[in-house]
């Protein structure tokens, strides 16, 4: 699960050094002063901070608002400083699309890092592709956006995809062989290829299984108790979960009156921002999964980077601002190895590089610009830990090279 460290403790102190600035307040920050070359460079966030995907949105931004700092404490990028501008989506694909192009066309954002949902990313990869600009994904992760012949060389994928992530829960699914199974998912873009590519999986695993019945409830449902009643009635050995955010923790909550957890076996995206939203009603020995599970990397790097993010914040980091972190990294490399900020050469520069980070190095994969890390799975566990909220114990492998898929042949 952990990946390769590569990363000084010069560099975690530099990074620990800067101040933390919140994610939600403000539209548009930046370091004052001037560099040797002076002037700045913008990039853009494009996250949902209000609406049901405010709990993902928010600490991907903090991440990003304390990288941004941290660069420009040092002179900046290439003798600039980085001003982030944070447009909020508000989680509705038709805002994510307006304000890409304004990223593009008013801000004149030299890079992009993605929203929050697939339904978004269309929308935001459409803009990178016209306008020949970088985005960067670090939460939506439908695997089309690498996989198929509307792939741009401007779109980087720095989270396990629609195929990585239902493999890692299907290898649980044999390990445990659990094959009377019953899914839930939401009734949008990646609600659809999170559960095609799970049964997917499963097929590829040779796990001869039997479909009981599938809900697709509509993203951002109030009341999941239609959903639980047909899935306790069909008696699954296990249940696969697409469902994340605000949804999974009303799911989570109305189940639990059902008994559903001690009813049959559950396997869903309780991230670190869900389980400590959750508190005592996590579902303990249930099964999470994580896109960026830094509670379970043994790294004083990445727990020092923790403890200062919650002492900022009052609340831990979540799987996205480890994977904002990442993709700010990337980025970070591919500039200073093209020496420019042009989106071609640093798109080309990033194509089959390995990225240090505190986090650990990673390889962007030339053929499709999907980032070489492992998805994150444990069985929730209520033992004491350094963090304060239910983690995963034991934990599953799903690294990279148990996850991944070939390159596309489209590419």
């Amino acid at each position: 699960m952990i990946l390769k460290t590569k990363v000084g403790a010069g560099a975690a102190a530099a990074l620990l050094s800067a101040s933390f600035l919140a994610g939600c307040g403000s539209t548009t920050t930046s370091a004052s002063g001037g560099s040797s070359k002076g002037g700045s460079v913008t990039i853009v966030s494009l996250r949902g901070t209000s609406g049901p995907t405010a709990s993902l949105g928010v600490p991907g931004n903090n991440a990003l608002q304390t990288e941004v700092n941290a660069i420009n404490a040092k002179g900046g990028l290439l003798g600039k400083k980085i001003t982030l501008k944070l447009l909020n989506t508000e989680g509705s694909p038709n805002i994510a699309s307006t304000d890409a192009r304004q990223a593009v066309l008013s801000d004149n954002a030299v890079a992009m890092f993605g929203g929050v949902s697939s339904g978004d990313g269309v929308y935001e990869e459409e803009v990178a592709k016209k306008y020949k600009t970088l985005l960067f994904s670090y939460t939506f992760n439908d695997a089309v956006f690498t996989r198929t012949s509307d792939f741009t060389p401007y779109f980087f994928s720095v989270v396990p995809n629609t195929n990585m992530e239902p493999m890692a829960a299907a290898l649980v699914f044999k390990k445990e062989g659990w094959t009377k199974i019953y899914t839930i998912s939401p009734n949008y873009n990646y609600g659809r290829a999170e559960v095609k590519g799970f049964l997917a999986a499963l097929k590829k695993l040779g796990v001869h299984y039997t479909l009981l019945g599938q809900q697709w409830p509509a993203l951002g449902a109030s009341n999941f108790t239609s959903n639980i009643t047909a899935i306790l009635a069909a008696h699954p050995q296990a249940v696969y979960g697409g469902i994340y955010g605000s949804d999974l923790l009303t799911f989570t909550k109305e189940a639990e009156g059902y008994g559903f957890f001690k009813k049959t076996h559950f396997a869903a995206q309780y991230g670190s921002i869900d389980l400590q939203a959750l508190g005592s009603a996590a579902p303990v020995g249930a099964v999470g999964f994580a896109r960026g599970g830094w509670w379970t990397i043994n790294n004083p790097q990445v727990t020092a980077w923790a403890k200062q993010y919650h002492s900022q914040y009052g609340a831990w980091p979540s799987s996205y601002s480890m994977l904002g972190t990442m993709a700010f990294d990337a980025w970070v490399y591919g500039v200073k190895k093209a020496h420019s900020f042009n989106s071609t050469k640093v798109s080309q520069a990033l194509a089959g590089a390995n990225i240090p980070s505190i986090f650990g190095s990673f390889t962007i994969r030339g053929c499709d610009h999907q980032a070489e890390i492992p998805e994150s799975i444990g069985v929730i566990s209520n033992k004491p830990n350094p963090y304060g909220f239910d983690t995963y114990s034991p934990t599953y492998n799903a690294s990279w090279s148990n996850i991944s898929q070939a390159c596309p042949a489209s590419n």
